[in-house]
């Protein structure tokens, strides 16, 4: 790992001046300038403790691939920034599935150690689009690969139950075409990748389709409860954690089961203790396409609202949901400085891009999806033809806001897939980690360089390159109980660099 850059701050004063009666003279000291260094000889690594929420039901085989594939990125582009002593845990979000009295894979909240090494059936590649017959998905391996030459080849289409169940009063699809296959050299001809292979799950060819295998296919059967600095390479193998078919876990939760895994009083304490340091950073990050229905210890959901677990009541209204204001203060009780907590969400919502839209695309979803049709079980907020569908994750972005600049969203719907957004967290990590503090509120007059190479440039408020953000409040900036000021910059500071902040101060902050 590299070198990991170290702050260090230098205030300068202006004098202080007195009246003639020797009596302070208000206001007069206003101007505080503060000279802010990168040292990058041999500071201690910043830790970090990541926890991983992986959906592990039928539709996330994709997104796990995804997950794994571009994992090293992630971690690379924070080590660019500073030098990282990291510990890994996965656990899944089926906080109460059973199946004959025997929890099914990491089930309330205990961390996976166990890699799965291939996909069933129901991970077989699927096209998102609409069709009423085998004939209407012709021609997707030119539409969607671009193998347009030769033989296209074959695709059989998952018909609705009816004609008025093709598509949802949303607008999102009920069917689906899965590509069909003979050889592994035809899957892996027309996805460009020798991962994928043709799997068949039985004699009849009507049952073949193309897959890909998880990047987990070589690692070993038993894993460390988590992972550090010296196994971090073993990431794949513990956040693969396959899909449970089984019905209870329809309704999911993440939010919960996440809570469980770090709960020093939880039904996992003794995980939780080992895996959690006193002076490191919580990260949580929670990745799948459905709506947390995380519900009281004592909820139990009949199977008919289990598609529509996300849009019932909270305990406060009289129903089953857990409020997601106690998760957002659950986590952040984990440290003695909730300013170290820093939530993440990859999950649904609408893809479009002004504000009007989006918000027509929330209200038809939750119309949609509690039309009394059943063929409306399937209705979507988004979908990604080539990677998944997504129910409207309102739950999760309610989380991440209430952990402020410390949260970030993003959607899993985008066609850009998992890479972006996890570059979108590895950035809300690096600024966070980064925050400069201020000893005393700003009144005015804040001005902000940096000298990078030799160049100066004054930065501007906002976001984007060379900009800054203020943080009234961070709650990792403290002092006699008070909470101070911040600030936190886009384009993080690197080793070599200084910044200087001036500005004038509250001269009554005590």
């Amino acid at each position: 790992m590299g070198t990991h850059s170290k702050l260090s701050m230098v205030m300068l004063l202006p004098a202080m001046a007195l009246a003639c009666n020797d009596a302070p003279v208000k206001n007069l000291e206003k101007t505080f300038t503060f000279k802010v260094t990168k040292d990058t000889s041999g500071a201690a690594p910043i830790k970090i403790d990541f926890l991983w929420v992986v959906d592990n039901s039928t539709s996330m085989c994709q997104e796990q691939v995804g997950l794994t594939t571009n994992f090293k990125t992630f971690v690379d582009q924070i080590k660019t920034s500073f030098d990282i002593d990291p510990r890994l845990a996965v656990t899944t979000v089926d906080a109460q599935c059973e199946v004959n009295g025997t929890s099914v894979f990491s089930a309330r909240g205990k961390f996976n150690t166990h890699s799965t090494k291939s996909f069933g059936r129901p991970c077989q590649f699927t096209a998102n689009v609409e069709c009423r017959a085998d004939s209407d998905c012709d021609g997707l391996d030119c539409e969607l690969f671009g193998k347009c030459g030769g033989d296209q080849g074959a695709w059989a289409c998952r018909e609705a139950t009816s004609e008025a169940c093709v598509t949802n009063p949303n607008g999102s699809p009920n069917t689906s075409c899965r590509r069909r296959c003979a050889t592994d050299e035809d899957c892996a001809s027309v996805f460009g990748d020798a991962a994928y292979r043709c799997q068949k799950p039985s004699a009849s060819p009507e049952d073949w389709g193309c897959l890909r295998d998880p990047d987990s296919i070589n690692c070993p059967d038993e894993l460390p409860e988590f992972l550090d600095g010296n196994n971090i390479d073993l990431f794949p193998c513990i956040a693969t954690v396959g899909v449970n078919t089984e019905s209870c876990l329809d309704y999911e939760q993440p939010m919960r089961s996440g809570l469980m895994a770090l709960d020093p009083v939880g039904p996992q304490a003794d995980q939780a203790k080992r895996f959690l340091r006193d002076d490191a950073y919580l990260v949580i990050i929670f990745v799948t396409d459905e709506e947390d229905c995380s519900v009281a210890d004592t909820a139990r959901l009949n199977e008919q609202f289990y598609d529509t677990c996300g849009l019932l009541k909270t305990t406060d209204e009289g129903g089953p949901l857990v409020p997601v204001a106690h998760y957002v203060n659950q986590f952040k009780g984990l440290k003695t400085d909730p300013g170290r907590v820093i939530v993440a969400a990859i999950a649904g919502d609408s893809t479009a891009t002004d504000p009007a839209t989006v918000a027509l695309e929330r209200s038809e979803y939750i119309a949609s999806k509690l039309d009394a049709k059943t063929c409306y079980n399937q209705t979507t907020i988004c979908q990604n033809t080539t990677s998944g569908l997504a129910d409207y994750g309102a739950r999760f972005i309610e989380l991440t806001a209430g952990f402020g600049p410390n949260g970030t969203f993003t959607n899993i719907c985008k066609e850009q897939g998992i890479e972006v957004a996890l570059q979108q967290i590895a950035k809300t990590i690096v600024t966070v980690v980064n925050k400069v503090c201020l000893p005393r509120p700003v009144l005015e007059g804040l001005t902000v360089k940096r000298t990078r190479n030799g160049v100066t440039t004054v930065l501007t408020e906002g976001d984007g390159d060379n900009r800054y953000r203020v943080i009234q409040t961070a709650e990792e900036c403290t002092t006699g109980g008070k909470l101070l000021p911040a600030l936190a910059f886009s384009d993080v500071p690197i080793p070599g660099e200084s910044i200087e902040i001036s500005y004038q101060g509250d001269p009554q902050f005590e």
